[in-house]
């Protein structure tokens, strides 16, 4: 975030010279862009219950569904109602569409190349209404959006309204399309089965007269009545005659009659009344005798009223009988009378169904016609209008504010990429915490901004002792120091300051005691022995080879237990030797006679010697000069550094940091 910041301070006029280029374009934009405005007019899907021509039993369509429902919102924005409104509207020829200005792209292309406005084609029309027509369907409603768009406010009204008033026109003259071929067929149908049911009638009444059955269903409701009465009188008349050939049973057991029992109970009380004048006289009594002929007389009539009930009972018999057998008669021949009336009704029935079903056919078919007859007077729609269009005040477009800020948005945008994003993928590390963040290894040390002051040692950390940079080196040694023992100073890119790092990090860890051999392994670009000693001398690479021994090449230098291994005599291939395994039993020999071992390698992008080294020593440090190394080059070799070594450097130095914002310098100095 710091470097974007850094970037953004230093190229700040660019950024503001895009932003106003940017506002500079809006303004022309707005300039050249014509004003527009919207009309709506929202319909509302109805659910209809008429049907132009339909069973009873037909399915309509409910629209209340949301398949109908963009059926009828894409029906409005068909192309045929679009060319259709555009005609009735005569859009191509209103002043309102023909004055109109063109944007900025017409306006650039008028610039460029003059062409005389053609006419529009129909294909063109279409193209210019659905450019301005949208329709849209209000989610979880029926309400449908019609809104038309256009520099004038008042032709958008129109031609909104135009287009729900075209629709409901549209929709009115297909349904009298499809229903002129259907009522002409009803009109055929209708004068057929009338003809059909005349003379279905005429047959029916032919048959009346053939059987003369004018009146047949009276007939049979009769015959059925005298049915019904002859078998109620044949059965009271069975019950008759049984109950009286029970009585002549009865009459044959000494059974009596209401008077034969009078008379019984009469003479029983006529002999109960003998005995008891038996007893008080003799049977020569006159009283006896004459209740002995009382009772004589009594019996007489009851032989006489024996033999009159009995006949009278037999003619009751007979009289019966006779009534039955001529019910019986009677009911057959009322039988025979209306199975002979089932025979006509068998056709009779037939010929009456097929009057009423024509008759029905035939009602049905004049209630569709007149059904017919009143749509085609009626105007009918499955769309209402709840809120017509007016003229609108304001435009919808352009939007100044937005359009302006849009414009800064992408001036600063443009600005970005072509100024900052290119200057952050490649800008220096500017202070510690960018290092850290992106490098993802800490930093082991932050080496102050320094001015070199030329001394008999030519090392800063002895010829500037109190100063803020010397005081970094020995933090940097405090951080290392117990790391381990031996070191290699490298970096991405020369002129990071990597032989400045490892010199003094020798310097101060002799100072503080420990023998510590420096070895200057850059051979491309040695620079150790000059400054230390005023010139080169044999060292690393005829130690390398054999020429000499370690001992005999290195050398004191004038600080106590600090010992330089120089690069030596010029080789051609460095980088062969630095691999050799003469080389890494060197080292192992040097960390036995020496504390700390400190080895400044060549730059790891521009030659691989450091490369090849790195897996020698115990930890390797990156040398990053801040504010000026590319932060891909110091990504890049870090990457390299790991994949080669096969771990992760210790960490990394930033070198000449200066005191700024960018710094720390505001941690203050205590020297």
């Amino acid at each position: 975030m710091g470097t974007i910041l850094g970037v953004i301070r230093r190229r700040i006029w660019w950024l503001m010279v895009f932003a106003l280029a940017a506002l500079a374009l809006g303004f022309v934009y707005l300039k050249l862009t014509p004003a527009v405005f919207e009309a709506r007019t929202v319909v509302q899907v109805e659910q209809t219950t008429q049907a132009v021509v339909s069973v009873q039993d037909a399915v309509r369509e409910d629209l209340k569904t949301v398949e109908v429902l963009k059926t009828i919102e894409q029906n409005l924005a068909s192309t045929a109602l679009l060319l259709r409104v555009a005609k009735v509207v005569k859009f191509e020829e209103d002043a309102r569409f023909t004055g109109e200005k063109g944007g900025l792209m017409s306006t650039l292309n008028g610039l460029i190349k003059k062409e005389d406005k053609e006419p529009l084609t129909e294909a063109g029309l279409i193209r210019t209404m659905s450019d301005r027509v949208k329709v849209a369907l209000r989610r979880g409603t029926r309400l449908i959006d019609v809104t038309v768009s256009g520099q004038n406010a008042e032709l958008a009204r129109d031609i909104s309204l135009a287009v729900v008033s075209e629709y409901t026109q549209l929709i009115l003259e297909q349904k009298l399309a499809a229903s002129k071929p259907i009522y002409g067929h009803l009109v055929s149908e209708a004068e057929r089965l009338k003809k059909q049911l005349e003379a279905s009638e005429q047959k029916l009444q032919a048959y009346r007269e053939e059987k003369r059955a004018v009146s047949l269903e009276q007939t049979q409701n009769i015959v059925v009545a005298t049915l019904q009465d002859l078998n109620k009188s044949l059965s009271e008349a069975r019950s008759v005659r049984m109950k009286i050939e029970s009585d002549v049973t009865a009459l044959t057991g000494s059974a009596v009659t209401p008077d034969m029992v009078t008379l019984k109970q009469r003479i029983a009380e006529q002999e109960a009344e003998l005995a008891s004048l038996g007893e008080r006289y003799d049977s020569k009594n006159p009283r006896y005798l004459q209740a002995q002929s009382e009772i004589d007389k009594l019996k007489l009539s009851l032989s006489k009223a024996t033999q009159d009930a009995a006949e009278v009972v037999k003619a009751s018999l007979a009289a019966a009988k006779e009534t039955e057998q001529k019910l019986v008669k009677a009911l057959q021949e009322q039988e025979i009378k209306a199975l002979d009336l089932n025979k006509i009704s068998i056709q009779y029935n037939t010929l009456s169904r097929e009057v009423e079903s024509d008759r029905v056919m035939h009602e049905a078919v004049l209630k569709q016609l007149k059904e017919t007859q009143i749509v085609q007077g009626v105007e009918q729609g499955a769309i209402r209008i709840v809120e017509p269009a007016t003229v609108p005040d304001r435009p919808v477009s352009p939007k100044k504010s937005m359009a302006l800020a849009i414009s800064l948005f992408l001036g600063l945008a443009c600005g970005m990429v072509v100024c900052v994003i290119p200057a952050v993928f490649k800008a220096p590390f500017m202070n510690v915490e960018d290092a850290e963040h992106q490098l993802v290894i800490p930093a082991v040390g932050v080496i102050q901004k320094v001015r070199m002051k030329r001394g008999d040692h030519h090392i800063y950390l002895v010829d500037n002792p109190r100063t803020l940079a010397a005081e970094s080196l020995r933090s940097l040694r405090a951080a290392l120091c117990d790391a381990g023992r031996s070191f290699m100073f490298c970096s991405a890119v020369p002129g990071e300051g990597k032989t400045f790092c490892a010199v003094n990090f020798a310097a101060a860890l002799a100072l503080e005691g420990h023998s510590t051999l420096l070895i200057d392994a850059d051979l491309r670009m040695p620079s150790i022995g000059g400054q230390l000693f005023g010139k080169e001398r044999p060292g690393l690479a005829d130690v390398v080879k054999g020429k000499l021994s370690l001992g005999d090449a290195v050398q004191a230098a004038k600080i106590d237990k600090l010992y330089v291994l120089t690069a030596g005599t010029a080789i051609a291939g460095p980088a062969e030797l630095l691999a050799s395994p003469k080389l890494k039993a060197m080292l192992e020999d040097a960390l036995k006679e020496y504390d700390r071992v400190v080895i400044d390698s060549a730059p790891i992008l521009a030659v691989s010697d450091a490369l090849r080294m790195s897996s020698h020593v115990e930890h390797t440090v990156l040398v990053v000069r801040a504010a000026k190394t590319p932060g891909s080059a110091v990504a890049r070799a870090l990457h390299q550094l790991t994949k080669a070594a096969g771990k992760r450097p210790a960490g990394f130095v930033l070198n000449q940091v200066s005191s700024g914002p960018i710094g720390y310098g505001s941690y203050g100095s205590y020297t």
